[in-house]
């Protein structure tokens, strides 16, 4: 039976901070707190408290008890901050030492609630934690982390563990990777139940758009804290929604929430950040979920809405790479070498020398210039005597002036391998970067095996491959292209991206190393491009 005794934690400042670096409007945060008051959510959890970092971090990553003060914080909300339990425990003078570094007296603090943020496995190392904030009269929350990879065998030992204190008031479990089901959650539920004698609560991720559901599926086995944020926000995916939270909730008649008092704070103030953050459920997030990948990876690699990181194939290709190496563990260096992937080999299986020998070659790229100027390209193509390279199989450009088709993504050419299956024409790939799984659906296809190598920072050519400071498809067929003997190197549809992109810089790199190189042979776009290449028209008369 449905308890009527639910406690609503909205985490948004400190979760939805993961976006912003915790450093929120203060008029924004104003309203968010008059408007949670008024809704009459029972707990609001306004930030972390992190030791000083050596970068820059807003309020709510610290939420000291002096900037606390300087907040209008209404009277009848209880207020929790959350810290992070592998910090306190590896601080260099100890645990004891840590936490008075941290936190005053309850009483002369305006934070009520501390959560303890912690790995499910390693939660029976945090007991001198709870014990110290216990003597400072705070109530004490353990939140488990990653509770989908352990062992429920594992989890009723911690529960157990746990429970025997008699130290602390809540027990949570966080889905962190988000890829928990009702039927999962409410098995560990059930475990927890059987040795832990305290109220339980869940702190769902929308990964799989399951939060909602699998927050409303687990309060009739027990669950009575549950967390949301407004609008979602937070981390990677993002959770609840506070305010559908709060109408479900009233639907269900367990207790008494007035979700009306956070609608304007919703679409005013909160839409803007979503647009400009862009966190919520989409392809990446659901299949970092599936593949027990930690939701960061995706939300570092996205960027922002003006500033991606990465393309598509970029992050498809990390993701690919994490689901074989292991990514529950969020890290920068295990990131940078997902996007790298497999740093391959540049000694391919064909030596391409001679095989442009004296042809003046045409490159087909991805922008939006092929579409626009399509039919002048196909002229270009047959008046002008030029072989076409085209990266990757694009559907604008007609198969018929297509000489080869270049690809060197691996999650691209897996995408697109039964087409090239089904396409009379050489497909030019470094195979070593190419999986088995990949190889049989390209069946019968004319493969040439130019390879490539990644070493950031690096660009140089070999007559069977390559080095490449990422899988870049353009530089990959510029390479190619110029072991192969290529007279002259017309391009389209190369447009570029903006200035502040980072894929921008790497291949301006690229055409920079380029021009270095002893064999380096002349490169002309004939479509508008942002890279410093010299620049002709696909219009002008012939003759000059």
């Amino acid at each position: 039976m449905v308890s009527n005794m639910v406690c609503v934690l909205d985490c948004t400042l400190r979760d939805g901070g993961y976006y912003c670096d915790w450093d929120f409007d203060q008029t924004l945060v104003g309203r968010y707190l008059a408007a949670v008051e008024a809704s009459g959510i029972d707990i609001v959890e306004l930030g972390f408290r992190y030791f000083p970092r050596n970068k820059y971090l807003g309020p709510y990553a610290y939420t000291t008890d002096n900037f606390l003060a300087t907040l209008a914080l209404p009277p009848r909300l209880t207020i929790a901050v959350m810290v992070d339990a592998k910090e306190i425990l590896s601080f260099h003078d100890g645990v004891a030492e840590g936490i008075s570094k941290l936190f005053a007296k309850c009483e002369n603090s305006p934070v009520d609630i501390v959560r303890i943020a912690v790995n499910a496995l390693d939660a029976e190392k945090t007991q001198p934690i709870v014990q110290c904030l216990c003597e400072l009269g705070y109530r004490v929350i353990v939140n488990l982390m990653q509770v989908g990879k352990a062992d429920l065998a594992d989890l009723e030992q911690v529960a157990r563990t746990i429970n025997s204190w008699d130290l602390v008031e809540v027990l949570y479990f966080a889905d962190s990777l988000g890829n928990m089901t009702p039927e999962s959650v409410g098995k560990v539920v059930d475990v927890l139940l059987e040795e832990w004698e305290g109220p339980l609560g869940i702190h769902a991720h929308d990964n799989k758009r399951n939060a909602l559901v699998n927050t409303l599926s687990v309060l009739d086995r027990g669950v009575t804290f549950v967390d949301s944020t407004i609008l979602g926000m937070g981390r990677g995916a993002g959770n609840v929604r506070t305010e559908n939270l709060l109408i479900e909730l009233n639907e269900k008649s367990i207790n008494s929430y007035y979700p009306d008092a956070l609608y304007s704070l919703v679409l005013q103030e909160f839409e803007g950040l979503h647009k400009q953050y862009q966190w919520g459920p989409n392809l990446y997030y659901f299949l970092s979920a599936t593949y027990g990948i930690h939701p960061t990876y995706a939300q570092e690699m996205l960027g922002g809405e003006d500033s991606p990181l990465y393309d598509t194939d970029d992050i498809l290709s990390a993701i690919g790479s994490l689901r074989k190496s292991g990514g529950h563990v969020y890290s920068l260096e295990a990131m940078s070498r997902a996007i790298s992937g497999d740093p391959g080999t540049e000694n391919g299986a064909w030596d391409a020398t001679g095989w442009l020998s004296g042809k003046n070659v045409l490159i087909v790229g991805t922008g939006s210039t092929v579409r626009q100027h399509i039919h002048q390209i196909e002229n270009f193509v047959k008046t002008n005597d030029v072989l076409v390279l085209c990266l990757n199989i694009n559907e604008i450009v007609p198969n018929d002036i297509i000489t080869a088709y270049v690809a060197c993504y691996e999650t691209r050419i897996l995408i697109q391998a039964e087409k090239y299956s089904k396409i009379d024409k050489t497909l030019i790939i470094p195979l070593s970067r190419v999986s088995e799984e990949i190889s049989k659906v390209l069946g019968n296809t004319d493969c040439c095996d130019y390879g490539m190598r990644i070493e950031q920072g690096s660009f140089d050519i070999f007559k069977s491959g390559c080095i490449l400071p990422r899988s870049l498809a353009g530089a990959y067929a510029l390479a190619m292209a110029t072991a192969a003997g290529a007279e002259t190197i017309y391009l389209v549809g190369m447009d570029g991206y903006s200035e502040d992109d980072p894929r921008q810089k790497i291949m301006a790199g690229v055409f920079e190393k380029y021009n270095e190189l002893p064999n380096r042979v002349p490169v002309v776009s004939l479509t508008p491009t942002t890279y410093s290449v010299d620049t002709r028209s696909l219009y002008e008369p012939s003759g000059f």
